[in-house]
């Protein structure tokens, strides 16, 4: 499982460098996309180095936030 949480952690920091958006910006995305994660930046930061696992909501929200499909998490 460890490994899975790795490769979230650098698939969500590699999506976030590739569209070139700030955490600031993607935490208040995030947000709109689904108001009950109550997204932060210290969260969504914890979840960029790995100190944190992103939740499945968690996870639908960044992807609607990123307008990508969750199907960059499989693999």
């Amino acid at each position: 499982m460890k490994g899975d949480e790795m490769r979230t952690n650098e698939t969500v920091k590699r999506i976030i460098e590739q569209e070139g958006r700030s955490q600031k910006w993607l935490a208040e995305e995030m947000n709109r996309a689904d108001p009950d994660i109550r997204m932060t930046n210290v969260k969504l930061s914890a979840i960029v180095t790995g100190r944190r696992i992103m939740s499945g909501d968690e996870m639908l929200a960044f992807c609607r936030a990123m307008q990508i499909s969750p199907d960059v998490f499989l693999g």
